[in-house]
């Protein structure tokens, strides 16, 4: 419960604040997550095989529900400001059921589902705290149905950029620096003051970091080189390039430190609409199929 006392209280303080304010750490924990919520690439297959909605299906029905403790899938726990989001989800949604069970009104079953629900209303709404500050726009007001496109996967993929190899972690009255690809470090929980840290802006350049990643696999540790794994999916995949978005990338960021009226990502790249179409599939109360995803909330339209 502390857990969850620590992120309500760091959305109070950032919350309102939008386009113009750094890109924190807290926000890559969330769009992390979000990202795995929308798409997991299955390399054999060659497909998608998440749903493209902000449900937390990558927690809840990862494994059929047999991990939600855990976070459900392993990509969840795969760095800390993801572990971090993932485990006060999981927290959350654990005192809303132990809640609802202990009125005595509820069976499992119905106290899982309404936990559920309010736990993906609360993702979402880190989701619209975080979006506007790592896009320079507002979070989509309406829904999109369909499936996620392998472009709106590509787009993710090449804002890696961004993301940090190392920040400050405070412990005790220290400041030091933490490695965010040590493997070894992956399920530390950060703290409001931690998650608040702002980021380097978009550059065109991933931090050499995620160039030399270490992970473990069921054979030993595998390295990988994550602008590699991702320029194989988008020009395999797509028609766009990545060093041509990462080029766009780095006049986009330039652009925030000297122009006065600023872009916005989805306006200032030619690969942008793409993100916006993705969040606004995210929200659609709608299955790709055309059934209802019980799961999301029916307050806003979906065409």
């Amino acid at each position: 419960m502390k857990r969850i006392v620590v992120f309500i209280g760091l959305l109070c303080c950032v919350g309102a604040t939008y386009a113009r304010d750094a890109i924190k750490v807290l926000d890559i924990g969330v769009m992390g997550l979000a990202s795995h919520d929308l798409f997991q690439w299955n390399g054999r297959t060659q497909q998608n095989v998440e749903n493209g909605r902000l449900d937390l299906s990558t927690i809840f029905d990862y494994q059929d529900g047999q991990r939600i403790a855990q976070g459900g899938n392993p990509k969840n726990i795969s760095n800390a400001p993801v572990y971090t989001i993932t485990q006060t989800l999981v927290s959350f949604y654990n005192g809303k059921k132990q809640s609802l069970l202990l009125s005595g009104h509820f069976r499992d079953e119905q106290a899982h589902s309404i936990a559920r629900k309010e736990t993906v209303k609360f993702f979402i709404g880190m989701v619209k705290t975080s979006y506007p500050r790592f896009t320079g726009k507002e979070f989509p007001t309406m829904a999109q149905n369909g499936q996620v496109t392998n472009e709106e996967q590509a787009v993710m993929r090449a804002l890696h950029d961004v993301l940090p190899g190392t920040i400050e972690v405070i412990r005790g009255f220290d400041s030091q620096p933490f490695s965010v690809t040590d493997y070894k470090y992956a399920m530390t929980f950060l703290s409001s003051a931690e998650l608040s840290q702002p980021i380097k802006m978009f550059d065109g350049k991933y931090d050499p970091a995620y160039l030399d990643v270490l992970i473990p696999s069921r054979g030993g540790l595998q390295k990988i080189n994550l602008k590699e794994q991702d320029q194989a999916f988008i020009e395999t995949h797509t028609d766009y390039k990545l060093e041509q978005m990462l080029d766009e990338l780095k006049r986009y960021g330039q652009q925030q430190s000297h122009q006065q009226y600023l872009p916005s990502l989805i306006d200032a790249t030619s690969f942008g609409y793409h993100l916006q179409a993705l969040f606004s599939k995210g929200l659609c109360k709608y299955n790709t199929d055309g059934s209802t995803n019980e799961w999301m909330l029916d307050v806003v339209e979906c065409n």
